[in-house]
């Protein structure tokens, strides 16, 4: 982390909590949307991608909806979090970037790699990766709130444009998913619920689970800041 970026006092309880409750928002419709993902992409497959726009399930309904409404959801989407992750890194600096990376688990390695990444190339990271980690960075490191939109925008309607571009290209074989997906509808969503809910239990009982209260993560973000900027 950049070591001139200005120390922030703490955001009010308020403020906090106007930006995590719409992130556990999104977080609980992408879950949704990913347990039923089988039923939804058979039947409403842009509600799938308003729900949860992951890469395979953006390749897989490109297959079969025009790319004006496909580019709109998409990008929408995957718009909504990624200010919201931008503003807990700028109100709270590194202990957000440390709070992130201890949520990240197992994968810490993989936030330090960004870390570096980030401090080399900062808007090529925002254009290409502009998911939670790096909007989390941006936000802590200072980056400007217009550049980081601008990036973020112009990134993700490319990546988005190029997936659709892609999956033309794979029509055949991302078909023939789908026919598997239709033809195996019920038992695919039965496995899919007992999957979800077998990885909610387990991230649970491992303390990882992202569906927290707000004054957990309010003292999750403050045990994370120095102590010499934490309140009296």
């Amino acid at each position: 982390m950049d070591a001139t970026v200005p120390k922030r006092p703490p955001p009010s309880r308020r403020t906090l909590t106007l930006i995590v409750v719409p992130i556990l928002a999104v977080v609980v419709v992408g879950t949704l949307g990913n347990t039923f993902h089988p039923t939804l992409l058979k039947d409403h497959p842009l509600l799938l991608v308003a729900m949860e726009p992951r890469n395979r399930y953006l390749l897989l309904v490109a297959e079969k909806v025009s790319f004006v409404p496909f580019l709109l959801v998409a990008t929408i989407r995957r718009l909504v979090s990624d200010p919201l992750f931008y503003l807990l890194g700028y109100l709270y600096g590194e202990s957000g970037v440390r709070w992130i990376e201890r949520k990240m688990g197992d994968s810490a390695g993989l936030v330090r790699g960004m870390e570096r990444g980030f401090a080399k190339a900062a808007p090529l990271m925002v254009f290409l990766f502009p998911g939670a980690i790096v909007c989390v960075l941006a936000g802590a490191t200072g980056m400007s709130p217009l550049l980081f939109l601008v990036l973020n925008v112009a990134g993700t309607v490319t990546v988005i444009s190029l997936l659709y571009r892609f999956a033309e290209l794979f029509e055949g074989p991302l078909g023939a998913i789908n026919g598997f997906y239709a033809d195996n509808n019920k038992l695919l969503t039965i496995l899919s619920v007992v999957f979800t809910v077998l990885w909610l239990v387990m991230q649970r009982r491992r303390g990882k689970s992202e569906l927290e209260s707000i004054s957990t993560i309010e003292e999750e973000l403050e045990a994370e800041r120095p102590r010499e900027q934490r309140p009296e």
